[in-house]
């Protein structure tokens, strides 16, 4: 897929996200729902994505990581 359009994360957005996921266990690493997953979930939603499960979160952090950051 080569979508190109602009990152959804300011730089800051972009750092607090990436700390923030290298913290939270990976779902293959069969931990049940820890708190590292309530802290990923509280600051996407704080950035205004809202998940439905720890799946979905994950999936989107990735996604969003992968798309970089804008400058503003």
């Amino acid at each position: 897929m080569s979508d190109k359009r602009k990152p959804r994360l300011a730089k800051w957005q972009y750092n607090e996200l990436n700390i923030q996921y290298a913290r939270t266990p990976a779902l293959s690493d069969g931990v049940s729902a820890s708190g590292e997953h309530y802290v990923l979930f509280n600051l996407l939603n704080r950035f205004g994505f809202h998940p439905a499960s720890r799946e979905a979160a994950m999936e989107l952090t990735e996604e969003l990581l992968a798309e970089g950051w804008h400058d503003g």
